[in-house]
């Protein structure tokens, strides 16, 4: 595979690899609130998926997503090995990367993973996916974070948001599957507050993916936080970074979390 996603590199002269996958529809700009609160320590690569952001001109699945990354992390990360930070629809890249190129994963910390049966009204998801972002930019921004507890969620670019991409994503033409068990040390947080807006992750699907991976790896575990919305990323950005550093350094995590 000759082509190289697009991806910006912080802290070039960090010794820890650290690779920052981005959810569907945005960018690794996504993740500007996070990276200032990582360590200067971490080398963190940080790619635009296939479809997406600078490397829209690449289909999107998750199979090619995976084995780009896996590239990525060859070509750039030091010894060739990185941790994997993944979020929604880069969570589950994540796992893939892991089950299908073990070699390159280090540890895993996963947040917002959703599996979605196909079913009858799949083929009509990425229309009302597509209409969804367009309706969402028409809110005002502040009205947006007052309704998800300081959230700052960025405009979707709907340019980049086309009814194809959500095609790619939402309706694939292979459907996503549960994934195969894979070794590396995972942390997997479902987000745990719902109410009026449903932003909540699920529990469930936390628990049937935590058991997945125990079959290789016992220390894998899967939590929730009963405080935080789907994009806590934007949320909670010192959380989240803080939460990363833990689970990679071995530390006791961050005050709040539940275990599943």
């Amino acid at each position: 595979m000759s082509l190289e996603l697009y991806h910006t590199t912080h802290n070039a002269a960090g010794q820890t690899a650290v690779v920052l996958i981005h959810g569907a529809l945005v960018s690794g700009l996504y993740w500007d609130l996070v990276i200032p609160h990582l360590p200067k320590s971490y080398h963190l690569l940080v790619p635009d998926l296939p479809g997406h952001g600078k490397s829209q001109s690449t289909p999107f699945s998750i199979d090619l997503a995976s084995r780009m990354i896996a590239q990525l992390i060859r070509t750039h990360a030091l010894n060739g090995a990185a941790h994997i930070i993944g979020h929604s629809l880069g969570a589950q890249v994540a796992i893939r990367l892991a089950s299908t190129d073990p070699d390159v994963v280090n540890s895993i910390f996963i947040s917002g993973l959703g599996m979605f049966p196909r079913t009858s009204i799949t083929p009509y998801i990425p229309y009302a996916a597509w209409a969804m972002s367009r309706v969402e930019n028409c809110l005002a921004r502040p009205l947006i974070s007052w309704a998800m507890d300081g959230a700052d969620i960025p405009r979707i670019d709907t340019d980049l948001c086309t009814l194809d991409l959500c095609r790619q994503i939402v309706a694939p033409e292979i459907p996503t599957e549960w994934p195969a068990p894979w070794p590396a040390r995972t942390l997997i947080v479902a987000a745990g507050k719902g109410g009026l807006i449903p932003t909540s992750d699920s529990s469930r699907d936390a628990v049937k993916l935590v058991e997945i991976g125990r079959e290789l790896n016992e220390e894998t575990v899967a939590y929730t936080h009963l405080s935080m919305r789907h994009p806590w990323n934007r949320q909670a950005p010192r959380l989240f970074a803080e939460t990363a550093e833990a689970w990679f350094e071995r530390m006791e995590l961050p005050e709040g979390f539940v275990k599943l």
